[in-house]
Parts: structure tokens; sequence; C-alpha cells
């Protein structure tokens, strides 16, 4: 090859060079125009809330519908049990709301950079993201978007106890917006509240004992193991028919987590589970309500929970005891609020009667002291000096 010949095939690959950096860069420009006109815009502009019926949400590890029953939403692999509403509501409002801050191109090998790989069952692969599916209620999906990697910027969070400390909170997220999209929206809402887990969804308060009277708590052998009562709110716990005393603050620590009882799960299918329920220790919970909660709990479900039932029965005073003395006034307005007051507690006791036939997980700090012998219950002896 002479000189000539070879500064031809020089120019000539020259030519070719700019001419595919012309096209990368139309093709880039005609892109970004494109994206440019997404930003500010809403990403479901065709989302209802009212349409939707279902929200199915699948990671790597587990697969979770919420599905509306009527006027109630319910967590399918939980037995069907209720649903926090709440959290549905904060769900959908946020993604009708969800407006577009950010657009880039993507590549299927950049996908796992952005944690939005496509998740597939018992694969434990890094990068993967969230599917999140919003249905109507003849399963037509109305909106698919894949969650990926949070954005996070500097913050504060609070601490138990203490004053808030720094640190790095979620501030928006990256999303595939549909199953065959080849862009990245970024938002600024984090959707917090999407995780693939049951256990996220289930309403969490469930019971709400207060007003105790007396606790009697007997073991799988159905013998009473001791009874704490009290002759009136306000008044120190003391051993039912015994003139020993237990000690307060361990009494005491025994009351205070029914004041409400939260789960920490539900089981999907107790036959399948080795829960101990069979030979339970059984509390008897009465108040001065007239009302008799009855807590079986059985074997421990982890480090930090056990398996549990609870069951309510009993109906409040309808008429309240007049106090001596008072006036016609004060009867009629004491009258109205004891009756505002009994209204509220009724409905709540219909709220809680609905709970009655699942078997849960409850949190060892709620329920492990009711399975305490009654020597555990006893103040501490104090040390002989000598």
């Amino acid at each position: 090859m002479n000189r000539k010949q070879f500064l031809f095939l020089l120019g000539a690959l020259a030519l070719l060079v700019a001419a595919g950096a012309a096209v990368r860069w139309v093709d880039r420009l005609s892109w970004q125009q494109q994206g440019n006109t997404r930003l500010g815009q809403k990403l479901l502009p065709a989302l209802k809330m009212a349409e939707v019926a279902e929200i199915a949400v699948r990671d790597a590890k587990n697969d979770v519908h919420i599905v509306k029953q009527g006027a109630s939403w319910r967590v399918r692999e939980r037995a069907d049990f209720p649903a926090d509403v709440d959290r549905i509501a904060g769900l959908l409002l946020k993604a009708v709301e969800l407006k577009v801050v950010q657009t880039e191109n993507l590549s299927e090998g950049e996908r796992a950079r952005f944690e939005l790989a496509e998740p597939k069952p018992g694969t434990a692969r890094e990068g993967m993201g969230t599917v999140l599916e919003l249905k109507d209620a003849s399963g037509k999906t109305l909106a698919r978007l894949l969650l990926g990697k949070k954005l996070m910027k500097p913050g504060q969070v609070q601490t138990e106890g203490g004053p808030p400390r720094a640190a790095e909170v979620p501030a928006g997220r990256y999303l595939l917006p549909g199953a065959d999209a080849t862009w990245i929206a970024v938002v600024s809402e984090p959707l917090t509240q999407v995780e693939a887990s049951p256990s996220a969804w289930i309403v969490k308060p469930i019971f709400h004992i207060d007003r105790v009277k007396s606790v009697a708590v007997a073991g799988p052998d159905d013998k009473n193991r001791w009874t704490l009562e009290r002759a009136k709110e306000g008044d120190l716990w003391s051993f039912a028919g015994s003139a020993e005393k237990p000690d307060a603050q361990k009494a005491q620590d025994v009351m205070s987590p029914l004041y409400e009882i939260s789960l920490a799960g539900v089981v999907a299918d107790p036959a399948k589970v080795a829960t101990g329920l069979d030979k339970p220790v059984v509390a008897r919970i009465q108040t001065f309500d007239d009302l008799t909660y009855v807590v079986k709990i059985g074997a421990k479900a982890g480090e930090d929970r056990y398996y549990a039932q609870v069951a309510q029965s009993g109906e409040p005073p309808k008429v309240r005891a007049p106090e001596k003395g008072e006036s016609a006034s004060d009867k009629e307005k004491r009258d109205k609020e004891f009756a505002e007051q009994r209204a509220k507690l009724v409905e709540r006791l219909e709220r809680e009667r609905r709970f009655e036939r699942w078997t849960y997980e409850l949190p060892k700090a709620t329920v492990e002291r009711l399975t305490y012998e009654r020597g555990q219950l006893l103040p501490e002896k104090k040390s002989e000096k000598k």
C-alpha cells in the first residue's frame, strides 16, 4: 500500500467515525427530547384509586397479594387476614401522584446497577428489583412498576427516648414504568410501603385490653399458676387468696403490654405448624367493663415471638352506677359521657371479635410474662450481709 492509498483509507475511516457519532448524537438528542417531555408529568396519568382492587408485590424471595373483598382489604397469603388500610391508602395516593423528576436511558446490562433486574423466585442475585402491580376487580393490570434503588439524602431519624440523629434517609427511587420500558424514571417518592412481605401488610394492633381487674394463669396441665387481682383501678396488685404480695413492678410489667396487643405475624396454615396450642398456657383476663379476654400461648415461633390465640367475650354495662350525692345536672352530664364512651367501646369490641379466628405470632415482650411461674413474680430476696 502506497502513501496515497493509506491517506485515502484514513480519511474514509474518519468519515465513518464522524457519521456514527452524528447518528448517536441524533439518537441521544431525540431520546433526551422525548425524556424532557416526561419531566414533571404524572408517571401513571390514567390510574384511578377507585379502580384498584388488588395490589401484587413480588421480589426474589416473596410474593404477596392484597385483595379487596367487598369494603375490606385482605392479605391472601395470610389466610385473608385484614390488611392495613392506612398503608394501602398511602401507597395508592402516592402512586396516583407520582411525577417524573428525571429520566435516563437504559440497556439490559445496566439494570442491575440500578437494582432493576427482573426478580426471579428462588434466585439470590444482586441488583434485582421489586415488582408492584395494581389490578382491577377483573384481574386486569392497571399499572406495573419495577422498583429499584432508593435515592438517599442527608436527614434525621428519631431515636427511641432520645434526640433525632443525623442519617441518610430515602428521598426518591429509580423505577421502570411498565414491563417493556426501555427508560428509567426517577421519582421523588421512595415508595417505602412497597414490601413483598405479607407481615408488612397485615393490621398490627388487634386487641386493646384496659381497665384490667384480674389475670388468672393456668399451665398446660390446666392447674392455676397464679391470679393477680385488684379491687379498683389504681390499687396495687395482689395474689388472690394469699397474704403474699407480688413485686409491684413485676406485676405491672405483666399488665402493661396488654394495653395494646400488636401482632408480629399471622400463621397462614396452623395445621402445618407445630404451634403448641394443643397444650397452651392460658391467661384469663377480666376487666372492670365486664369483659373477658382469653389468651392462649403456645410454643415459641422464634427467638422474639410466640404462637398465640386471643378471644373476647362479655358486654359492657348499659347503665352507669350513680355516684353518691351527685346533682341532677351532674347526673345528666355523666350519663351522657358514659353513653358516648360505651358506644366507642362497643364499636371497638365488634372490631376485635373479627380477629378471633386466626392464629398469631405475638411479640415475646407482650406475652412471655404471662407464662411465668408464681415465684417469678415475687420480690427479689435481699442478700444477707456477711
